[in-house]
């Protein structure tokens, strides 16, 4: 079985969309459709691929949610 690993400034799915204001369908139509990166679910506000980790090593949203 192939676990992610969670590194220790990696912020919850739900803090993070509490914290941005948007839906997660929100932020992936944003991504996926519109001009913007993928938000990492990182505390210092890193955006990344879809299907990326910033340079702290924290999942972009969507990868952290299944929907990569």
């Amino acid at each position: 079985m192939n676990r992610e690993t969670v590194v220790a400034n990696e912020m919850t799915i739900p803090d993070f969309l509490q914290q941005d204001g948007r839906s997660l369908e929100d932020i992936m139509r944003a991504s996926l459709f519109g001009d913007e990166n993928t938000p990492a679910l990182c505390e210092d506000g890193c955006e990344v691929e879809a299907d990326g980790r910033c340079p702290h090593g924290c999942r972009s949203i969507l990868l952290a949610a299944g929907m990569i």
